[in-house]
């Protein structure tokens, strides 16, 4: 996903304050976790650093998405 397709997917999430992205990986601030990955992804970092914050972006988007729909059952 390009970075601006990003900033458009999160525009439509509920963001969390914070989140566990993987065992022993939680993150306190989300809003500034996807500020600065997305600087990078922008060009801020070599190929395999935008590889790496791609990852990690598209599973936050996971986890959230994941979350709201757990929160829509009854």
């Amino acid at each position: 996903m390009e970075p601006e397709e990003y900033e458009e997917m999160f525009s439509h999430l509920n963001l969390p304050k914070e989140v566990k992205l993987w065992p022993g990986v939680y993150i306190k601030d989300v809003s500034k976790f996807i500020e600065s990955h997305l600087l990078t992804l922008k060009g801020a970092g070599s190929q395999r650093q935008k590889e790496l914050h791609a990852v990690r972006l598209d599973r936050l988007i996971e986890l959230i998405q994941n979350n709201q729909q757990e929160d829509l059952k009854f």
